[in-house]
Parts: C-alpha cells; structure tokens; sequence
C-alpha cells in the first residue's frame, strides 16, 4: 500500500532565493511504494530606501525615497518513487501578482488596484532515475539554469538586480540596469521538455525543446490570430519577443579536488523568432526587415573552498536585453558577472558586479549610440535565527548609458543627462520559509 508523507520543514533550510525550483529531481528520494507531499512556502518583507535619477522628474512626480516591498510565494508537490525504483513528482510555484498602485484590497475585482492574487509562475513534472536521467515537462526551467552557475541568489534578498521581487523591482524602470540573467521569466515560465543524463564522472549533459514561448492556457485557443500559440508567422510578424523552435543544450562537469570544488558549465541557446507573412510591410507603412535568429553561449563556472564561493558568468551572442530578437545593424550583446559569496555558521556576505554590452534602443540609421551599457553592483548580508527564519540587508548600485537616448522619457528627446542614468537602493528585511 502507497504510504504519503508530509515533507518536514527541517529539512528545507533558509534560502533567501528567488526559486527553490532548481533541481532535475527531489534531492532525496523516497522509499519505494512511498509519495512525500510538499506545501512549502516563502514570505518576505523589507523596507526600502531608493534613490535614482528619475525619481521626481517623470511627469512631474515624485518618488517617496522610503518604501516597503514584500510577496508571498508556494511550493505545493510531491515526490514519489514506484516499487521498482523509477523517481516521479509534480513541482508548482504560485506567487502575488503585480497590480498597479492604490488603496490595498483582498481581492481581484475588474477596475480597481491593490493585491490581485496569485498567478502560476511554475507548474512541472519530472520522472526518471539516477541511472537513466530525469525527464522534465511543463511550465519549467530548462537547461540555460539547470546545468548552469556562476549566478546566485542565497544572499541580500534573494532577488537583487535579477528583479523577481526584493528592492531590485521598486527602482524606477527607466534607472535600472538590464542585465541578461540566467534565471529569467521569459525562460521559466514556457511549456517545454527537459532532459538531464546521469552523472557520469563528475559530467551531466542535458538539452530540452519548446516548440512556441507559451505557458498553461496562453494561446491554447486558437481563431488564426497573433494571440495563437502555435503563429509560425503574421502579418507584420508578433514583436522582438516571442520565439518558437527553442532549443538548448548543455554540458556540466563537477569535481572536487583537495578540499576544493569546481564546477564548469557551457551552454548554448537557439531561437526562431516569428516570420513575416505579408511582405514586411506593417499596418503603420513601417518596413519590417524582420528580426534575425537568437543564438546565445553562456559560458560559467565556480571554485567553493572552505566557506567561500566564487563564482563567474559569461554570456555572448545574437540577443537583446531581455532576451529579445535583434534587427539587422544591431550589434551582439555580451554580458559577464563575477560573483564572491563566504558562508560562516548561521551568516552570509555576498557581492557581485555584473557588465552587459548591447544593442539596447539603437537601430540601423538612427541618432543612437550603437551600445547601450548597462552595469550594477550588489551586496547583501544574511543571518540566520532559525532554518526557517532569516534576516537581511541588501544594497545595490546601477549605472545605465547609450548616447543620445533619454531613458527617463525613452525617447531620443535629449535632456541633459538623461541618457546617463544611476540608482541606489537599500533595504533591511525579514524571510520566513516552511
């Protein structure tokens, strides 16, 4: 008879992190014939203090330097083993959705602001054994995380210029740094298939494949519009973001010598963007060249050695910030960020400074600069009171410039220093995980 368990929260930790959705598998299976539900969950808060260059002069607003941010996001699942050894399970995060600003309510209603829920930012299933690797399927991380590192989220709040919640989000958009994450929504949260192998000497390979850039119920139904998940192509084609035929691969090789682990990783992402159907030519009389095919490498490593990590990531190839399609006269984008992180009994210090080069808002023939650089430095501090209880600080600094672009209107309308942008942020914060 199958026997279900309920996950102990001892056996959770406290990682301040954006996921805990970062494993092909559960890191420790259960017995044959058994299944071990999970209802896991993490809760942050913190207060902010933020500074930045647009803070009071968009439209004649201005920004409260102080503020507070939060969200609540669960972990419901299970993992499973059957009687004859094969791993199985189901892995879901839901988190509060973003609404626009207002007087807070308790629920969703049409026309108002505040609190609005939550929404499915994961949803997958795995199954496989050690011997044979792990398929994965549904609303996932792929391979581009998965075999992976060099970028982390176990210091500060978790999320830092990433900006998947902490004081990163509350910094005025047109002041924060872009920066090409491994770990991003635009990845995660897409329908696809993942396969990871075995660990054969310290080496893993793993690819996967998604067929359009769509999650659960997105464009399942179908009337021949861009709103299709399954559009090959339209008529002024479906913007610089939507993909189809992604695919990934990735070797991982991890060892440890004399007391010191390394961990090196090469990955490698391809995407189609959405063709043109009728000419190139958009209902506005623009004409469309069509966007070239993403093609990124992402090359990552790290050295931990007595309480210290350090760690490096580097990315380069045919993309745009936010992982979008380039046009033809855009240069390649590069990205690298080093990292250095020292765990000591129940604290974490951490830092790291990252540097991206890209097209940004520059296009064949406009009065742009062909670069926009985009850079940013994070710090945190982390103590932890209990397994399940933490307390942080967080600082972070962005620099944003592209000649002649005015990031606080995003126009090419010049004021006087507006296409060199800065921010500053600091915040002190609680994390409660179960």
């Amino acid at each position: 008879m199958r026997k279900y368990l309920l996950a102990s929260a001892a056996s959770l930790g406290l990682m301040v992190a954006a996921s805990g959705a970062a494993h092909a598998q559960a890191a420790k299976a259960p017995a044959p014939g058994q299944i071990v539900v999970h209802l896991n969950g993490l809760l942050n808060d913190q207060i902010n203090m933020i500074g930045a260059t647009g803070d009071n002069v968009q439209g004649g607003n201005k920004l409260n330097p102080i503020g507070m941010a939060g969200f609540l996001r669960l972990y419901p699942g299970f993992d499973a083993t059957t009687e004859n050894g094969i791993e199985y399970g189901v892995a879901a995060e839901l988190r509060t959705t973003y609404s626009s600003a207002g007087v807070g309510i308790h629920e969703s209603t049409a026309g108002t602001s505040g609190v609005t829920g939550l929404a499915i930012r994961r949803a997958y299933a795995y199954i496989g054994t050690p011997q044979t690797g792990f398929v994965r399927f549904g609303q996932t991380d792929g391979i581009w995380w998965l075999l992976s590192t060099g970028e982390y989220y176990n210091f500060g709040d978790g999320n830092l210029w990433n900006s998947d919640g902490g004081v990163g989000s509350s910094v005025p958009n047109q002041d924060h740094p872009s920066g090409l994450f491994t770990s991003s929504g635009v990845l995660y949260t897409t329908n696809k298939i993942v396969y990871i192998s075995p660990d054969v000497a310290g080496f893993k390979a793993g690819f996967d494949f998604e067929p359009n850039s769509n999650g659960f119920k997105e464009g399942e139904s179908c009337s021949l519009t861009t709103d299709c998940a399954t559009l090959s192509s339209a008529a002024g084609g479906a913007g610089n973001a939507r993909r189809k035929n992604t695919v990934t691969g990735g070797l991982e090789y991890s060892s440890e010598f004399s007391g010191t682990g390394v961990t090196l990783a090469v990955d490698y992402l391809h995407a189609a963007p959405i063709g043109v159907s009728s000419g190139g030519v958009t209902a506005t009389g623009y004409t469309f060249n069509g966007y070239k095919s993403m093609g990124i490498a992402e090359f990552s490593g790290q050295v931990k050695y007595a309480g210290f990590t350090l760690g490096a990531n580097v990315k380069t190839g045919q993309v745009n910030d936010g992982y979008t399609f380039l046009l033809p006269g855009q240069r390649d984008l590069l990205f690298y960020e080093v990292t250095g992180i020292y765990d000591f009994g129940p604290y974490t210090v951490g830092a790291y400074y990252f540097n991206q080069q890209s097209a940004g808002a520059y296009t064949l023939g406009s009065s742009y600069g062909r670069t926009a650089t985009n850079y940013g430095i994070a710090v945190g501090a982390n103590y932890a009171l209990s397994k399940n209880l933490g307390l942080y600080a967080t600082y972070l600094y962005g620099h944003r410039h592209q000649a002649g672009y005015n990031f606080i209107s995003n126009s090419a309308t010049v004021a006087t220093g507006y296409d060199n942008v800065q921010s500053q942020a600091f915040s002190l914060g609680a994390a409660l995980k179960w």
